[in-house]
């Protein structure tokens, strides 16, 4: 049980998940070391990254299970280009009581989870077609226009990735992911058309899948570029790429929307989570779209 109001989270052998749960956010140095510079603010994934030296893929993994356990709370702050997650303490202590006491509550309470995964964090890379490329904050990683730099150890230190065609899998686990039942999902990201420099107009399908089932396609309007973003690093051309769309997927019960729009009568009872023992979510550009143009990733 969490007491927002006292900021005290309890727990007793009546909530065994729960117990599990906190017990695990708690078991790791790293999850101990961010909860501790939390104390003195907010700070995004990036900014904890850079301030522990700890690389943002493992930050990333590390605030999504302090927030599953609810010993954080991120928060979504609207910018120029895109939202940035901002992550506070959201208890001061923490009581663990071995008496079952009979008055905690029970798992049947709706729950809701949040996790973030950095764009280079991908688990596969397919059928990718030049132009294509990545970079991180300093510099393009690998070599452009070769495929095989999908599969460069840095890659997931990249801010972005582009290519003409193709599809990254990206997979999303969780502890006792068998335990739960699935009301609504939704899927946010930024992403525009990729183009050599850039082009306006520039149109592409880019298509979103989740565990193999397709959600829709986001017909991004162009490559969008010409005006440096807000997150552009400086050695980045203006001649390139600048920014994205930031769109997001919903899957539940009434239908698949996209950005509020409903978009197809696929719901999410359509998708049988319990055969895997993660979230596929597949994103990309199909070599038979009607607009292809390839797609992009910058980070949101």
């Amino acid at each position: 049980m969490i007491d927002s109001g006292k900021e005290t989270a309890e727990f007793s052998l009546d909530d065994k998940h729960g117990l599990r749960k906190m017990a695990r956010a708690l078991s790791s140095e790293t999850r101990l070391t961010i909860l501790e510079t939390l104390q003195s603010g907010s700070r995004s994934i990036g900014e904890l990254s850079e301030e522990l030296q700890i690389p943002m893929s493992i930050v990333s993994t590390s605030v999504s299970i302090l927030e599953e356990s609810g010993l954080i709370i991120a928060k979504n702050k609207s910018q120029e280009r895109g939202m940035l997650k901002l992550c506070s303490p959201s208890v001061s202590q923490v009581i663990f009581n071995l008496n079952n006491i009979g008055s905690v509550e029970t798992d049947e309470t709706p729950q809701s989870l949040t996790m973030s995964m950095p764009v280079g964090c991908y688990t596969d890379a397919q059928n990718i077609t030049p132009t294509c490329g990545m970079c991180n904050e300093y510099s393009i990683i690998g070599e452009k226009d070769n495929p095989l730099c999908f599969f460069h150890p840095d890659r997931f230190q990249a801010q972005r990735v582009w290519f003409h065609s193709g599809f990254l899998e990206y997979r999303f686990s969780f502890a006792f992911m068998y335990d739960i039942t699935l009301k609504w999902l939704e899927i946010s990201f930024e992403t525009c058309s990729e183009a050599p420099m850039y082009r306006d107009p520039w149109k592409s399908d880019i298509s979103v899948f989740v565990n193999d089932k397709k959600l829709g396609i986001f017909e991004s309007p162009c490559d969008c570029g010409g005006a440096r973003g807000v997150l552009t690093p400086s050695w980045n051309s203006i001649l390139s790429t600048q920014y994205g769309f930031l769109i997001t997927w919903r899957l539940d019960e009434s239908g698949t929307y996209l950005d509020g729009i409903r978009t197809s009568r696929l719901t999410i009872s359509d998708i049988r989570f319990s055969d895997l023992p993660y979230i596929s979510v597949k994103i990309g550009v199909a070599e038979d779209a009607v607009h292809l143009g390839g797609r992009e990733f910058v980070r949101g």
